[in-house]
Parts: structure tokens; C-alpha cells; sequence
């Protein structure tokens, strides 16, 4: 029958169930004061979940006491104790009050009835309690207006006695009970409270409820209930059900409105599961199913209370089985939100799935198939059992609401990750309250909770307007799919202690630190991201290079090509690299400070031209003292080697020989000055990166002549150049150093890596290419950039070739492999080393049919952000970070170049000087970059988020360890971690924020992000 309802919601169940860790790395450098004042923050419980209490003062039965009763919970369990909230709340408000919440959500029980105010009226107590700063010394030091309270009026929980005398929410005269019922709340309680929500997630309810049977009353009819319901209609029931829901909320909505808001000045809204949903793959019929998914998932409850009406697609599939609405029925239910709560917790991949011609129920009729990623069978087949995290998507479906529903306000009211009770105890099946042993250490949750919080606050730079965000839960529950076998509380409640202690999680005093100290969204020690979550294959590295060493004519050193360039003033600054940071009479100083920061590897490139000054033949002894002494020193502080070969340093020589890059002979000399590189060093180094860079570099230097040698022809260089021809020579010095590459691995494989036990690779710029529509055109044009950018060298190494689409567009302008080259350049890889600082956006763009260059043979638009114009000459200079791009990044390349070793070889972010600043630029430039902090905590986290989903990352170098000549800017960038005062000719150094936040991190496993010096240093004292 393909996915019945059964299985569609299953599969809902066990994403619910098994959502994994965030990497908590994403997002850390966000505060509290990041959020407008007016947004809140908080969490929740709902009645039945939290009170207990079932029998006592006159609460009646709800719908959840007969299914408990009746045996229907995996566990067995029941709530008629729950957490006791009951007789606990006073003491539970008051753990609110210390852990600094701003709103607390819980629901209303219906049977319950209760005119007076057991919990509003504690929470105006506690108003007035810390008015008068009676609480204990800790809390009357800090200002807290009280918390704000947030009502919703069913949460699943119905009066069974409405569900014996009428059926419940089968029969319209829900409606009035339902209205009858609110006008008590709100009169009785409306004077103190923000915001109502009429019902808690009515699409998923109905569903549970009137489809599949998990939820009361348990009704459904084969073959789509979980068990043989006795009593129901799959096919209907469901659409009944929510009809009545959504003309009981208008119906409340109305009331408010006329009797009440005006003087109560609150909101009333309704709560809708969600999940984000995104296309398995890009064709039409898939694209359209999501679309049909999000109708179903979101308009089935949405359209007809912003619209008046049920989404076509809707109508059409179910057909006479969805009650249409009359005319009056449409207008009352016309705009009755004020606004939009949705529970989030995970994203699904959603495919065609052909509509069945038989008897369909709710997911038969929404015709698609879901997985919990791209590679899990659908869910007709099996559920999902590791799905990660997906905080992009909660961002996703702020920003769809935004864009659909006219921008209403919209709450998170519910977001949390569960966390199961130890089982090395039992559960305890004669009170169903499972084991009270699972641990306080949820840095999981952190995780979680930080990386959606961080997705919040950008759907809201984007202009969605969030007016709050309440965890899941306050602490543990019965929990309504699963009873007590999952906890999703920040605090631990003892169920097997008949007291019900609680006590707070780790989870809880990082909630606490944000909201009552304005912290960092992640903890300052024991956090989500700390170093024990990355595995001990998996070393934390530094970067320098030719950048660093200066002393370009001293002990023998020839000119480089890069001493000719800057020379003839080609820097934007005019600037050169004689003396840079003076790394060659400062190396022992520098290893020092890079032990001392706590570095475990250090990679850095040789100069070909102070090693071996003519290109080939002679070794220079004192460059070989020189490399020999950093590297000793190295090894004796315990930072491991890693060495590039070529960083865009050509010695002048060969250039004015043969050409360099350009010419055949350099695969000779290069594997020449490789072997001396690798007998002099080799057996104390980790990996050999043969090129940086080599398809960024080959377009710099030849087509845009941004680098040395600077040859490129009309119209294509970014200067006018005397010689060069960009249409030609970027292939042809990228096919040499390919050979190169190749040349030398060989030799290496042969005559070395047995003995020494290194690898070899080689290193390419990187971007990730989003594409800026879902057009065909679009869609291609993303993949043909990273064939262009990746492809264009990693092809011939991995598999022997370049990409089809490249032969294609440049034709005879592209040199073919010989045969015999073929053979020698595939697999010719141990690790893939990648550059990586940013994403851009991709739309296609039509072939020139004139002389074109590398950038028009690749026929994309390319820029920083979906509303920029595209870029000119490269990809964009200034796009914004983005580092789900990364983790994106070491996914395709994963799955594209068959899971080859990765070392992330440079990432960081630049402090950039003012204009006015030229030359060495100015010493005054501030030590406190959060920024930065911030920028390689969340690409770490990315990392570590590849990592887990199969990428088989072995390093991350962050850039840069300090201060440098910087190739593209000279002096006016700084992307060190230690500040080099380049005015001052000792070039001091100085540990930036950044230097003293890595070294935690490296040394004592500290958190990956701190947010201003001040936690900087309380991290660094809390682990000394």
C-alpha cells in the first residue's frame, strides 16, 4: 500500500525520539543582549505532563488518564504522579526565579476546572517577593521583573466526560464547551498573562489521535492504526477533528478580542508542530511534494486561519472528506492569530510518492515519502535511527512562515533534546518511572539548544519576527510518546524517589549563565564543543609560511617571485616581505609561544629560493640549518610537522629561465627539490602538501595577475599586463603542476613514506557554491563551479581525468593527459588539504561565444549573498561567514572523491585596519577579537559536524598563528591569533583574546567559543 499513516508517524516518533547532538560549536559567540529586550526566553511543561495529582480536589478524568490506565504507554506508565507539580509549583517557580527565566509556558487543565489561580497567583507572589528583595543573597543582587506567563488552554488533555458525552473534538459542540471554558481562563487569570494558546499542535494531535491511535481517544480503522483500533475512521476522523479545532479557536480568538484584549492587553495564538522539510532531490515532482508536505504540515491548520480558507492542494487530494468551510465560517476564521507557536525539533528529506487510488488516510493523501537524511530508505521501509540535528532548518521555517503567513509574530514554544535514563538499571516496571541514575553531564543538550537559539536569532537578522523562544522542558515530564523512558528536562527529577527531587543539569546552569549573566551561549568549561569531542586522530593546528620569515637576502637566499612582484610596487599598500614578521631570526621565540599556546601541529611551507637559490643543483647550508633547526625545535616541544612544499614562491630564477609553472621542466626541478626536502627532514614530518592553493593560485598568477609572475591579456587581468594569455596559460601551469604533484608523490611512495611514515597531498582554495534559485539552469551551474574548483584538480588526482563539463567548455584550450600521465596522476593522494574562509551564491550564466578565460569558461554568476550583484573578476571578496558551508564543503567532498583523508588547512578571519592605514599599518589595532572567536569556534563546529556525519577529517589549521605579510592585502589584513606590532622593528608579539581563548581550548579543554575577555579569563581560571 506503500506508507500508511501508521509508518508516516512512526517515522515522526523516531526522529522525535533520536535527534542527535548539535556540534555545539555553531553559533557560540551570541549573548542575550544579542536578542531584542522584548523577546523572552523560557520553557515549559503542560498539565498532564507536569501536575499529577489525577484524583485530588475535585479534578474529573481527562482523555490521558482512561489511555494511561488502560495499559497504551511503551512503558506502562501513567501520570498519575507525574513530576507532582501539583504540591511542588511554589517550590518550582522558585527554581525558575534562580535559573533567571524571563517567561514560563505550561497549560491549563481542562477537567481540572479550577476558578482560582495556583499558578498565576505564585507567580505574582514571586513578583512581589522580588520587588521587595526578599529572595536569598545570590538572586536580590541582580534585577529580575518577575516572569511572564504564557497559557495554553488544551494541551491534548480533554475532559473525558466530553469525549463520553459527544465524542470530543468529533462534534461541533466542542466549539462552544471549548469557548466556554477559555472565558473562564481569561477572566480569571487574563490580567497577568502575555500570551494564550488556544490548542498545543493540533495537526500532529489530530493526527495521533484520530489516525494512528497513540494519543486519546485511540481511535483509527485498518490498516492504519499502530494497533487494531476498535472504533474510528482513518480517513476522516482526522479532518473532522481538526474542522472543530480550527472553528473552537476562532470562536475563543473572537472572544478574546471582543471581551477582553483591550483591557488585558495580551496575544492569542495557535501551536503547530514543525518540521522543516527539504527536497531529496531537485527534480520537479520532489520539489513539489515538499511544497505539498508544507500544505499539509503547516496550511492544513495556517491557511484557514490567515486566509479563511484550506490549501488547494488540499482540497483537491482529499477531497469530499474535507469539511468545507461556509462563507461565514471563512470570515470568522479569516485572521484570528495574533500570532504563531510552533514546536521544533528536526528536519526530514521528502520525495514524490505516486497518490493512491484506494482508501488513503492523511499521509496517503499528502502522496509523498519521508527519510530523516538523503541516505536513509523512506520511511515505508524503515525509520531513521541517527538523525542529526539540523538547526538551519528551524531558521528555514521561521523565515517560510515569515514569507507565507504576512509575517505574523511567532513564538518558539517548544524546542528540546531528550536524553535517556541510564540503563545499567532497570526500568522500574512497577511504577513505570524509570531509572533515576542518568547523568547531570548533558553538554548534548547544550549543544542543541544553543545551535537552534543561534538559528533563531538569524531568522530574525532576516527580518522574521520571533517574539520568544521557550526550551523543552523545565524539567523531566511523563513524557506523552514515551512515559518516562526519555528525559528533556534542564533539570532531573528522581522518579524513583517518591519525593521527586530535582536538580539541575549542566543543561540548566548554562541556561541560567546566559540569561541571568548575559554569557556566551556556551558553557565556559565542560562544553558542547570542547576538545574531547573531536577524535585523538583529529589534531588542532596552526599555520605560517613565506609570509612569515622576511630576511629575503640574507645567508644565501635568492630572489622569489613574490620579491620580484612586490618589488615593482604591486601590492595594494606597496608594501613587500622583506622583514615581514621576522620569523627567521624569531622562530625559537615563536615555537616557544606556539608550546606555550598549547599548538599540537604547526604547518608552514619551505622557501625553494633560501633552500636551494638557483632553482636546482647546489642546497644552500645555511637554509638547511635553518629548516633544520625550526624543525628540531619543533619536535622537541612536541608540535608535530607539517610541511608545504610550494606556497606561490617560485624562485626568480626559473621564472626568468623557462617560465616557471609554464613550462614542462618544472616537474624535473620541483621533484629534485622535493627529494632534497624529503631526505633532509622527511623523517620527522607528518605530511608533505606538495602546492597551496593550486587552483586559485594558477588563476592569480596567470589569468587575473593578481600574483607573481602577474601575466594575463586583455580583458581579463585585473591590471593591464605586457604578457600572458589568460584564455590559454592558467591550464597549461595547472597541468604542469599537476605532473609535479604527481612526480613527486611517486617519489615519496618509492623511496620514502615506508621508512618515514608520512603522507602526501596537495592543497586546493575552497568555496561553497550554494545555488541562488532551484532553477534547472541554477542547479547546474552550482555543480559546474565545483567542478571548475574542485574538480579541476582533484579529477586527474582521484580518477585520472578532468571533469567532463571542463573538456566540454574549454576544448582544445584544455591539455590532455597522455595515457601514461593518466596513469601516473590517478591516485595519486593521501589527503586533500583545503583553504577554506566562505560560501557564494551560483546562478548560471549563458557561454561566451568569444575569447573567454577560466571564469567565463565555468559560464556561472558568482556572490557573497542571494541580493548582491554578481561578482566580476573571482569569487567574491567580501561575503559574509557561513560555516554550515564548510561542513557542506567536507561532505561533497566525502562523497565525491571517495572519503579521502581531509586536514581543513586554513581558516580564519582577518581584522581589517582602516583605509587610511598604509604600509606596516598601525600597532594599536585591538587585542579583543570576538569576532574571530567566534568565526573559528563555528567552522570548528562544522568540522566536528562533518566529522560525524562520515568525513573522514584528520586536522584543522586555524590562520593565522600571527600577524603576516598577507599575499592579497600586504599589511593592512591581520588574521593572527598574536598581534605583530609591524611599526616597531622587533616585531614584538602579543597574544590577541583569540591566542588566550585557543590556548584553553587546546590546553585544558576548554569551550570552543567565550564571547569578551573577561569570560576569557574566568575560563582560564576556572581550569588552572
Amino acid at each position: 500500500m506503500g506508507m500508511g499513516a501508521t509508518a508516516f508517524f512512526y517515522l515522526l516518533l523516531s526522529l522525535w525520539l533520536w535527534v542527535q547532538d548539535a556540534a555545539a560549536a555553531t553559533g557560540l559567540g551570541f549573548t542575550r543582549s544579542d536578542f531584542p529586550r522584548e523577546f523572552v526566553f523560557g520553557a515549559g511543561t503542560s498539565a498532564y505532563q507536569y501536575e499529577g495529582a489525577v484524583a485530588e480536589d475535585g479534578r474529573s478524568p481527562s482523555s490521558w488518564d482512561t489511555f494511561t490506565h488502560a495499559g497504551k504507554m511503551p512503558d506502562k506508565s501513567t501520570g498519575d504522579v507525574a513530576a507532582d507539580g501539583y504540591h511542588k509549583y511554589m517550590e518550582d517557580v522558585k527554581l525558575m526565579s534562580e535559573t533567571g527565566l524571563e517567561a514560563y509556558r505550561f497549560s491549563i487543565s481542562w477537567s481540572r476546572l479550577i476558578p482560582s489561580s495556583y499558578f498565576i497567583q505564585s507567580m505574582f507572589l514571586l513578583k512581589k517577593y522580588m520587588q521587595n528583595k526578599s529572595l536569598n543573597p545570590l538572586v536580590s543582587v541582580l534585577f529580575i521583573p518577575g516572569i511572564q506567563v504564557h497559557i495554553t488552554l488544551h494541551h491534548l488533555d480533554l475532559p473525558q466526560i466530553l469525549e463520553d458525552e459527544y465524542g470530543g473534538w468529533l462534534s461541533p459542540r466542542i466549539i462552544e464547551d471549548f469557548t466556554a471554558y477559555a472565558d473562564v481562563c481569561f477572566r480569571e487569570f487574563g490580567d497577568r498573562v502575555a500570551s494564550w494558546t488556544t490548542v498545543n499542535e493540533p495537526n500532529i494531535g489530530i493526527l495521533a489521535s484520530y489516525d494512528v491511535a497513540i494519543f486519546p481517544p485511540g481511535r483509527c480503522s485498518n490498516p492504519f492504526g499502530a494497533t487494531k483500533c476498535t472504533a474510528g475512521d482513518s480517513s476522516v476522523e482526522p479532518y473532522i477533528a481538526a474542522h472543530n479545532t480550527i472553528m473552537a479557536h476562532a470562536s475563543v480568538a473572537s472572544l478574546y478580542r471582543k471581551k477582553y484584549q483591550a483591557m488585558q492587553k495580551g496575544v492569542i495564538g495557535i501551536s503547530i508542530y514543525s518540521f522543516w522539510s527539504y527536497p531529496l532531490t531537485n527534480s520537479t515532482v520532489d520539489l513539489d511534494a515538499t511544497w505539498r508536505c508544507k500544505d499539509f504540515f503547516f496550511g492544513w491548520i495556517l491557511d484557514p486561519l490567515v486566509f479563511g480558507d484550506y490549501p488547494q492542494v488540499m482540497k483537491k487530494n482529499v477531497g469530499s472528506r474535507l469539511p468545507p468551510f461556509t462563507e461565514v465560517q471563512s470570515e470568522l476564521i479569516k485572521g484570528s492569530l495574533d500570532f504563531i507557536g510552533i514546536n521544533h525539533y528536526y528536519s526530514l528529506y521528502v520525495n514524490d510518492r505516486p497518490l493512491e487510488t484506494g482508501v488513503r488516510d492523511y499521509s496517503a493523501d499528502m502522496s509523498v515519502s519521508l527519510r530523516g537524511s538523503r541516505i536513509d530508505p523512506p520511511s515505508s521501509q524503515g525509520f531513521p535511527v541517527n538523525v542529526p540535528s539540523d538547526p538551519k532548518g528551524l531558521q528555514l521555517q521561521l523565515e517560510y512562515l515569515k514569507e507565507t503567513y504576512g509575517n505574523l509574530l511567532v513564538y518558539v514554544q517548544e524546542n528540546g533534546k531528550q536524553k535517556f535514563p541510564a540503563r545499567s538499571k532497570p526500568l522500574l516496571a512497577n511504577k513505570g518511572m524509570g531509572s533515576a541514575d542518568d547523568s547531570l553531564d548533558d553538554t548534548g543538550r547544550v549543544g542543541f539548544l544553543s545551535s537552534y537559539m543561534e538559528s533563531t536569532l538569524n531568522a530574525m537578522r532576516n527580518g522574521a519576527d520571533v517574539r520568544g523562544y521557550f526550551a523543552w522542558a523545565f524539567m523531566d515530564l511523563f513524557e506523552l510518546l514515551s512515559g518516562y523512558q526519555l528525559r528533556y528536562g534542564l533539570y532531573r527529577v528522581d522518579f524513583a524517589d517518591e519525593r521527586l527531587p530535582r536538580q539541575a543539569r549542566l543543561s540548566a546552569r548554562w541556561y541560567s549563565g546566559f540569561l541571568k549573566h548575559n554569557r556566551t551561549s556556551a558553557l565556559l568549561s565542560r562544553t558542547p564543543c570542547s576538545l574531547v569531542l573531536f577524535p585523538a586522530i583529529l589534531v588542532i593546528h596552526m599555520a605560517l609560511i613565506f609570509q612569515y620569515e622576511g630576511a629575503v637576502a640574507e645567508d644565501g637566499r635568492s630572489p622569489s617571485s613574490w620579491d620580484t612582484f612586490t618589488h615593482a610596487g604591486k601590492m595594494a599598500d606597496k608594501s613587500t616581505g622583506d622583514v615581514a614578521a621576522d620569523g627567521y631570526h624569531k622562530y625559537m621565540e615563536d615555537v616557544k609561544l606556539m608550546f606555550e599556546t598549547g599548538l599540537e601541529a604547526y604547518r608552514f611551507s619551505i622557501s625553494w629560493s633560501r633552500l636551494i637559490p638557483n632553482g636546482r643543483g647546489a642546497v644552500n647550508p645555511k637554509g638547511l640549518e635553518y629548516y633544520n633547526n625550526l624543525i628540531d625545535e619543533l619536535v622537541n616541544h612536541g608540535i608535530q610537522v607539517h610541511i608545504t612544499l610550494h606556497h606561490v614562491d617560485l624562485p626568480q630564477i626559473l621564472e626568468d629561465q623557462y617560465g616557471g609553472w609554464l613550462s614542462p621542466k618544472i616537474v624535473e626541478d620541483f621533484t629534485a627539490y622535493a627529494d632534497v626536502c624529503f631526505r633532509e627532514f622527511g623523517n620527522r614530518v607528518a605530511s608533505w602538501t606538495t602546492i597551496d592553493e593550486i587552483n586559485i593560485g594558477v588563476i592569480g598568477s596567470y589569468d587575473s595577475a593578481l600574483f607573481p609572475p602577474g601575466r594575463c591579456s586583455d580583458p581579463f587581468g585585473v591590471t593591464k599586463c605586457t604578457t600572458g594569455d589568460s584564455s590559454i596559460e592558467p591550464y597549461i601551469a595547472a597541468k604542469n603542476a599537476l605532473m609535479a604533484h604527481a612526480s613527486v608523490f611517486s617519489l615519496y611512495r618509492e623511496k620514502y613514506q615506508h621508512k618515514q611514515k608520512g603522507i602526501v597531498g596537495i592543497n586546493i582554495y575552497s568555496y561553497w557554491s550554494y545555488p541562488l534559485t532551484n532553477a534547472t539552469v541554477d542547479l547546474e551551474a552550482t555543480q559546474r563551479c565545483k567542478d571548475f574548483l574542485y574538480g579541476w584538480i582533484l579529477g586527474p588526482l582521484v580518477f585520472g581525468d578532468y571533469p567532463q563539463v571542463m573538456k566540454k567548455n574549454v576544448g582544445s584550450r584544455l591539455p590532455p593527459f597522455t595515457k601514461v600521465q593518466s596513469e601516473l596522476i590517478k591516485g595519486s593522494l593521501d589527503f586533500i588539504g583545503i583553504n577554506h574562509y566562505f560560501s557564494v551564491y551560483v546562478n548560471d550564466r549563458p557561454l561566451d561565444t568569444g575569447v573567454r578565460d577560466y571564469k567565463a569558461d565555468m559560464s556561472v554568476n558568482s556572490r557573497g549573498s542571494r541580493t548582491d550583484p554578481p561578482a566580476g573578476q573571482g569569487p567574491p571578496t567580501d561575503a559574509p561567514s557561513d560555516p554550515k558551508g564548510l561542513q557542506l564543503a567536507l561532505e561533497y567532498l566525502k562523497e565525491t572523491y571517495g572519503n579521502l583523508p581531509i586536514y581543513v588547512q586554513e581558516n580564519g578571519k582577518q581584522n581589517s585596519e582602516p583605509a587610511a592605514i598604509l604600509r606596516m599599518g598601525s600597532a594599536d589595532d585591538s587585542l579583543d577579537d570576538t569576532g574571530r572567536i567566534g568565526y573559528l569556534s563555528s567552522y570548528m563546529g562544522s568540522t566536528l559536524k562533518a566529522m560525524r556525519n562520515g568525513a573522514n577529517v584528520r586536522g584543522y589549521f586555524a590562520w593565522a598563528f600571527m600577524d603576516l605579510f598577507e599575499l592579497l592585502s600586504g599589511y593592512q589584513s591581520r588574521y593572527g591569533l598574536y598581534r605583530v606590532n609591524f611599526t616597531d622593528e622587533r616585531r614584538p608579539r602579543e597574544a590577541r583574546l583569540s591566542a588566550r581563548w585557543y590556548s584553553g581550548f587546546l590546553k585544558h579543554n576548554g569551550t570552543t567559543a567565550l564571547a569578551s575577555r573577561a569570560q576569557v579569563n574566568q575560563a582560564l581560571n576556572l581550569v588552572s
